[in-house]
């Protein structure tokens, strides 16, 4: 008789409304894991971006130290060129020793970075804040 019951018991569905409750559970979980890998990638794009167009400033800066209108311009252009939008107010290019040969050149980047997921983090609000410094020639 015991093996019979057993039986019975393998082939029982589940109780209704089982599949409802674990889908309920388990959706939220993976919307957060969803929109999480979205941030994160959003994330590094912006700061592979932002990084790159530093450089960009800085290596226009290396052979035009004195124009501080053609560094902004260029990084706004190698920021543009990947979706991103840089005012010029996020820009900021310094000679640290000078602007002359043999002297480097700083392009700093702030950018403001909002993440979807703002619900779940006290302040959805990051700044991501890159530099490239070149020497000129």
């Amino acid at each position: 008789m015991s093996a019979l019951m057993k039986r019975a018991r393998a082939e029982s569905p589940p109780p209704r409304g089982q599949e409802l409750v674990e889908l309920a559970v388990l959706v939220p979980l993976l919307l957060l894991i969803a929109f999480g890998v979205l941030d994160l990638g959003r994330l590094f794009h912006a700061a592979i971006t932002i990084t790159n167009a530093a450089r960009e400033g800085a290596r226009y800066g290396t052979f035009h130290p004195d124009d501080v209108a053609g560094i902004i311009g260029a990084a706004q252009g190698e920021a543009q060129s990947s979706g991103i939008d840089l005012p010029s107010s996020t820009i900021s290019m310094t000679c640290p020793e000078g602007c002359g040969s043999g002297l480097a050149v700083r392009v700093t980047i702030s950018y403001p970075f909002q993440i979807i997921m703002g619900l779940v983090f006290p302040d959805p609000n990051l700044t991501l804040v890159r530099s490239a410094e070149m020497m000129v020639p």
